[in-house]
Parts: structure tokens; sequence; C-alpha cells
């Protein structure tokens, strides 16, 4: 019997069960300075794996990945008047380097639109160079009084788009358009239910026109910033004196966008679907979708060996624990702690009754399955080659958004998460129609 996990309870202590599944769940821990931040291996395969879906996402809707300075002159930010002070409160600036004064003060990263945009004025001439789409992944600062693992550090990863258009209504098209490709990243691989809407005038973006949000309801019933896409309108461009030759041959000021998403999302996991034994991660992120224990060394661990290989066959990753040293117990409770999606269990009289225990993370429900290339029976006709290797018979697939509670509106009434009847729903957007690599003439 593997023993329980030691976590405060959701119900007594919800903030406290948070900080206790990040610590023993082996996810984060904070840094030497104040704020900062170390994503352990577990959690960073986590982030690999929602990186590489988001980048892909990403890129298929035209936009390209640059890399632009960690270090922005002060002056920049000054540029742009409601941007400093926005962020002004949150900069971390360096006045030092090479044992001298510096010149200039130079910003440490907070977020990149004064830098990407002085570049887009000396990229954009002509109406052939719009639209111009890039992304960037990176870290970034931005100094923080009361830090929390993933949902608020000085320092964090994320992506940010940046893009400039020849009209106010493509830029709001894109605005839209980043905005849904966040919404089905979420809903569809993070298996997290979020409501999509317009903030209000306080709540904008430091320097934005409008500004949108993908918010998620944990399980404690609070919402959670996800994912943000801003429509900079004129602004950025008239600071930077960002203009290109229309086709009509006038002088015109590009419209730009700007939209993120950061490691706050794998907080979101951790809040949207943990219980009270730990982590449970959708399939789609689990750096091991299926971990295989065996009992014993010998001939149970050469069939274990044969399972995972068979697994890894059908695009499932599987990963056997041979961690003898350690009891079973412990073994299992580590791994219901990371919320690997199955665990298959074979021990000895498994192996001679030619099964395994299959332990599924979502409901913590264990079922005896064929175990093929055991002394047992054969597995049964109705099985694949693979026997319980069959994907179909793993939870592996992508769940159901969880909706774990109601969004009330201000009227009253109520709207599930992920409708449009929310207050200041955004509609689904268009797909952009024509979407060219920067520089790159359309036709």
């Amino acid at each position: 019997m593997a023993k329980e996990a030691v976590l405060t309870p959701q119900g007594e202590d919800f903030p406290q069960w948070y900080q206790d599944v990040v610590a023993r769940a082996e996810l984060a821990e904070t840094g030497p300075a104040r704020g900062s931040m170390v994503i352990r291996p577990w959690a960073y395969a986590i982030w690999e794996l929602m990186q590489a879906d988001m980048d892909r996402r990403i890129k298929a809707t035209g936009v390209q990945n640059a890399y632009f300075p960690l270090f922005i002159p002060m002056s920049f930010l000054e540029k742009e008047k409601d941007h400093v002070e926005g962020f002004s409160p949150e900069l971390a600036v360096v006045t030092h380097g090479g044992g001298e004064q510096l010149a200039e003060p130079l910003v440490v990263r907070p977020t990149s639109e004064t830098v990407i945009n002085h570049l887009f004025a000396k990229w954009i001439q002509s109406h052939r160079d719009l639209p111009m789409l890039l992304n960037q992944w990176a870290n970034v600062v931005r100094w923080e009084l009361r830090p929390r693992l993933f949902l608020r550090t000085t320092e964090f990863l994320w992506q940010e788009g940046h893009t400039a258009h020849a009209t106010y209504e493509d830029a709001q098209a894109e605005t839209m358009l980043a905005l849904e490709v966040y919404r089905a990243f979420m809903e569809d691989t993070l298996a997290c239910a979020v409501v999509t809407g317009e903030k209000s005038a306080a709540e904008r973006f430091a320097g934005a026109d409008r500004t949108y949000t993908c918010e998620g309801l944990m399980r404690d019933g609070k919402a959670l910033q996800m994912g943000t896409s801003h429509n900079l309108g004129h602004n950025f461009a008239r600071a930077f004196d960002i203009q290109y030759l229309s086709s009509e041959g006038r002088r015109e000021y590009v419209a730009t966008t700007s939209w993120g998403s950061s490691t706050r999302m794998l907080g979101g996991v951790i809040m949207t679907h943990g219980d009270d034994h730990g982590l449970r991660l959708p399939p789609a992120i689990a750096p091991h979708q299926v971990v295989l224990l065996p009992l014993a060394e010998g001939e149970v661990e050469r069939t274990v060996d044969k399972l995972a290989s068979q697994l890894r066959g059908e695009g499932i990753r599987a990963h056997v624990d041979r961690r003898f040293h350690l009891s079973f117990g412990r073994r299992s409770v580590d791994w219901e702690l990371k919320g690997v999606p199955a665990r298959v269990e074979l021990g000895p009289r498994e192996l001679a009754a030619g099964q395994a225990t299959l332990v599924r993370r979502d409901s913590r429900a264990k079922s005896p399955v064929p175990s093929r290339g055991s002394r047992g029976p054969p597995a049964s006709s109705s099985t694949s080659s693979s026997g319980a290797c069959t994907p179909s018979r793993w939870p592996t697939a992508r769940p159901t958004p969880t909706r774990s509670a109601t969004w009330r509106s201000s009227a009253g009434g109520s709207a599930g998460a992920g409708s449009s009847s929310w207050p200041g729903a955004a509609p689904r957007p268009v797909r952009r129609p024509s979407a060219r690599a920067p520089g790159r003439p359309s036709g």
C-alpha cells in the first residue's frame, strides 16, 4: 500500500496547499535573491512541453521568433509617458558597469515594447514591410514585493509577441487572433477553461488602447490572469516615429500590438487540476505520461522494460522507475505528487497471473490490465499486440477543460467558464487572411 502524501488540505488552507505541492512535487523553490525562483527539472520539463506547443501555435499564424536585448536604455521607456509611469515601480535599473557609473542607466527588461519599436522604426519603411510579426522567448524582471512561486516572482520566463500593421483595424484583428491562440492552447493543451474579455481602462496595459485577457478560474474560486493581448494603436508608433510609405505614396504611422503569456500558466495548471494528493498533469504536458514501477529486479524488471518499449513505440512518453533502494510506497507517492497521468505496477505475483495494476492519477482508480510477455494467461484477443499498452487503454488523451466553478456576471446572472455572455467577453476572432514573414511582400 502506497503511503499518503502529506499536504495541507485545499479546503483548510489553499495558499499553503499550493506551496506544499510546489515544494513536495519538486517543482520550484526560492532563489538566493529575494523574489527569484529556481525552476527544478520536473517543472522545467513541463514548461518545455508547454513552450513547444505554444511556439507551434504562434508560428502557425505567420509569426517568426527573434531575440532582443536584456538591457534597455532608460530614455527608451521615457519616450512613452503612460508606459514609463505604469512600469516605474517595478523597474530594476543598472547604474554601474565595469566598475564605473554608466552615462545612462539601463533598465533590466520588464517587457520589450520600447526596444522592439525602436527597431521597427529602422526596419519598416514601406507598406511592403507590413505586417511585421515577431515573437521572443525570454526572461523578464519586474520588482515584486509579495513573491509567490510561478505566480509572482521578480524574474520569470515568458513569450512576448510584437507586431506592426498598416491600419488600426489590422492591429485589432491581430490582437484578437493572439487572444484566440492563447484560449485554444489553455483549453486544448492545459485543459483549463478560461474566460476571454476586455480589461477596464484602469486595468489596461500601460500604453495600450485596448487590453484583452484570458482568465482562468482556480479551485479556490479565484480568477488568475493567464495571458493578455494588447492593441497599442498608434501610441508607440508616434513615440518611436514608426512610419511607412503607403501604396498611395503617403507617410503613415503603423499600428502595433503586443501579447504575452508566462510561467504563471504553470501555476494555473497546479491550481486548476491539483488535489489533496498533489499535482494532476494534463497528459499533453506530462514529461512522463506513464511511469512503470517494477517491484523486483530480474524477470519483473525485464517485463516492465518490454512494456515501456511498446508504449514508447506507440508515442507515449513512458518511464521506468528503477529506484529499488526506495520503498514501493515512497516511489508511488513521488509520482502521485508529480501528477503523472498513469502508473503501472508489476510485482512477482502479478507477473505470474499475467496482469499488472494500472493506477489513474485523475481518479486514483486502480484496475488490473494484461501484461504481455508474462508467464501467466495470454492477453485477451480484444487487446492489441501491446496488450495493456494499447493507447486507448491509458488516461493520456486530452481531458475536458476543467470548469471548477461558475463565473458570476455583474448583472447577477451566471455564465459558464468559456461562455461569451461574460461581461466584456471577446468574440472569437477571424483568422488573419494572409500572414507574411517580416519584409516579405505578398504574392
